[in-house]
């Protein structure tokens, strides 16, 4: 019955992802491949040389502490979502992605091919990627169909 992408962050575990989910392996959908664009990172300030008089921080800078945090954040939602699939009776495999959704997505239908595309957000209004109209961006990149999960407030 074919394969299905799934991309969440904060909705992981959700109960209206989960509801998806759980439909989806009693229509015989049972393989799921989970897709977590890492958590961002704050940046830091890092200033320049002394001399700068216009104090330009440096973008390029980032904690390597909040890095390894913000990856162990994601594996963990990650590694959540797969052992979710397997309690209701699904297989799931996974990747923690970029840390822009789009690209993310971009990544993996171009090297695996799905049969369904499930897009988990937060409600509208509190979305990102809503309002980045994720849902339709990787519509246009799969032959499939996106499913779009709203959380509940």
């Amino acid at each position: 019955m074919g394969r299905r992408l799934i991309v969440a962050n904060q909705t992981m575990g959700g109960a209206e992802l989960e509801r998806h989910v759980k439909d989806r392996i009693e229509a015989g959908a049972t393989e799921f491949y989970v897709v977590v664009p890492m958590i961002e990172v704050e940046k830091e300030s890092s200033w320049t040389a002394p001399d700068d008089s216009f104090g330009v921080q440096n973008p390029g800078d980032v904690d390597s502490k909040a890095v390894d945090q913000a990856r162990k954040r994601s594996s963990h939602r990650l590694h959540a979502m797969m052992e979710k699939v397997a309690s209701l009776g699904g297989t799931a495999d996974g990747e923690v992605g970029d840390s822009d959704p789009v690209a993310a997505v971009r990544t993996i239908v171009h090297a695996e091919e799905f049969d369904e595309v499930i897009v988990s957000t937060l409600p509208a209004g509190m979305s990102r990627w809503l309002k980045m109209d994720l849902p339709s961006r990787v519509e246009r990149m799969v032959d499939c169909p996106v499913t779009t999960v709203e959380a509940s407030g």
